[in-house]
């Protein structure tokens, strides 16, 4: 049995990452949690081994200043409850980013990764795409 459970990872994550974002957004980012899980697109095939891939989701960074915040969020504080419906809607299979590998706030970063890619949505700060070399 693990001690910490997929979708408790998934939650935490999705806060991490959008926290101040519309409901949308957490879907959405979730979605790609998920659909990197199920693919094993850098990833393992667990949300774990996702989620802690190096690099990929700036909150489980070592180096960020809400990582250890994150973990101490509890199901009183009402955006902890959005981001546990959001997970679970994307879990049930939501599609608001098909086929979206790959996400960025280009309020913080402009990668050059994205050159090229489809951009299949903007929620809220998050540009969501598809197609990434």
């Amino acid at each position: 049995m693990r001690l910490i459970a997929d979708y408790l990872l998934g939650v935490v994550t999705v806060f991490q990452e959008a926290e101040g974002e519309p409901f949308e957004g957490k879907v959405a980012v979730a979605e790609v949690i998920l659909r990197r899980t199920k693919r094993k697109y850098m990833s393992d095939g667990t949300v774990a081994g996702t989620v802690f891939r190096r690099l990929q989701f700036s909150g489980m960074n070592s180096d960020s200043a809400n990582r250890i915040r994150s973990f101490k969020i509890d199901s009183s504080v009402p955006v902890v409850d959005e981001c546990v419906r959001a997970w679970v809607e994307a879990d049930k299979g939501s599609n608001l980013v098909p086929g979206c590998l790959h996400y960025y706030n280009a309020n913080i970063v402009s990668p050059p990764w994205a050159e090229g890619a489809e951009v299949v949505a903007i929620i809220g700060n998050h540009t969501f795409l598809r197609g990434v070399k």
